[in-house]
């Protein structure tokens, strides 16, 4: 695979090839089980045979490789916690797990905070059609987290919201111009400068003139000052430090009456909403604020959607 030799990214690409040889060295054991292959997780090498890393928790992304190649019939991903919790229960102690998610689902949430499973995780199983599971090692029986390709008649669901995660520390950028107005190849320069600084764009908003964009500099510093100064020769550029972002799992059918009763608890909080990104995913919603916001209205919203 190809990975980070700093383990600075958590963004990883399994090369096709691995699968291939993965299998050839893996599957003959189905028929012959000869012995029991213990494979050290986390570590892989790059296309020159360079050693590398996934990531933090990469050991989860070793697992699913594992499984898609040779089309096991589950992954079980053994944890401390007893699988993928409605939100953080550092912000939340009552946050219960969740029994199922689908593959969408789950990416979402690990992609925008939840920490139980490495963000390129899930996407192996999800290609590969294999399930998987999140257990709890200390309690073994606890059934965890399924995570499946689809629900069938709404299978393990209470409410709207099937689980929430967020981000702090989120970089906000707000770029303002009417060159933007019927241009075709403004968006095209903008995006050419967040390529040249190779910083990633977690979530987007556009209107006529103005561009909304959050970085997660978690995953690699960016060289924010340098950024800024090429796009304001285009444009007039804001940039807005300490943010937070709040996703909600939900499924596009129910956005309606989980933005609603969102903005309801947001307007009696008294927060102010930078930015909401609603219809590019089929499964959530996003919100941006100060991240002097996100304790409280995590379990304010927690307290909305889930009753513990």
């Amino acid at each position: 695979g190809a990975g980070s030799a700093d383990s600075a990214f958590s963004q990883v690409e399994v090369l096709d090839s691995s699968y291939a040889g993965i299998a050839s060295y893996l599957a003959p054991l189905e028929v012959d089980y000869t012995y029991l292959p213990v494979v050290t997780g986390y570590i892989a090498q790059d296309a020159k045979g360079v050693i590398t890393t996934l990531g933090r928790d990469g050991s989860d992304l070793t697992a699913t490789v594992i499984g898609a190649a040779l089309h096991a019939s589950e992954v079980q991903i053994w944890k401390d916690v007893s699988g993928i919790l409605t939100t953080d229960p550092r912000l939340v102690p009552s946050a219960k797990p969740i029994r199922i998610l689908t593959y969408e689902e789950a990416a979402e949430l690990s992609m925008f905070g939840a920490k139980v499973v490495h963000p390129a995780a899930v996407m192996p199983a999800w290609l590969g059609k294999v399930p998987m599971s999140v257990r709890n090692s200390m309690l073994p029986d606890e059934p965890g987290t399924r995570i499946v390709a689809e629900l069938v008649g709404g299978e393990g669901r209470e409410g709207p919201v099937a689980a929430m995660s967020s981000k702090s520390g989120i970089t906000m950028i707000v770029i303002r111009s009417t060159r933007m107005l019927g241009q075709h190849g403004f968006l095209a320069h903008v995006f050419q400068v967040f390529n040249k600084f190779e910083a990633s764009v977690d979530v987007i908003s556009t209107s006529e003139i103005t561009v909304s964009l959050t970085l997660d500099r978690g995953f690699k510093s960016v060289d924010i000052f340098s950024l800024r100064s090429e796009l304001e020769a285009v444009a007039k550029v804001e940039v807005m430090e300490n943010m937070a972002m709040l996703t909600l799992i939900t499924a596009k059918s129910d956005s309606c009456q989980v933005l609603r009763q969102s903005f309801q608890v947001f307007e009696a909080m008294g927060t102010p909403l930078e930015m909401v990104s609603h219809g590019a995913s089929n499964v959530n919603v996003t919100f941006v604020f100060p991240a002097s916001c996100l304790p409280e209205c995590t379990k304010k919203l927690h307290e909305t959607f889930f009753k513990c």
